[in-house]
């Protein structure tokens, strides 16, 4: 009797060991996933914040050619000053 009641602790000490053992493995997992996660997020901040100030400059000249009727100046409109 003794002897089944051993084996069986050893058993459920095995059992609990490797259930904790897969808990820190899983959430070291996660934790890499969790950082993974926020350099993607701040890498698309990153290229909206960039495409936004890339398409800002085609708006201005839209607005500046539409409403304001400015056009570029031809190349007899231009001088060099040095």
């Amino acid at each position: 009797m003794n002897l089944i009641l051993f084996s069986l602790l050893i058993i459920f000490a095995l059992v609990k060991i490797n259930a904790h053992h897969l808990y820190r493995v899983n959430h070291h997992a996660l934790e890499i996933e969790k950082r993974k996660t926020i350099e993607l997020k701040d890498e698309q901040n990153q290229l909206l914040i960039q495409e936004s100030s890339k398409s800002g400059n085609g708006r201005i000249s839209e607005y500046a050619k539409g409403k304001l009727k400015m056009n570029p100046p031809e190349k007899k409109q231009k001088r060099i000053i040095k």
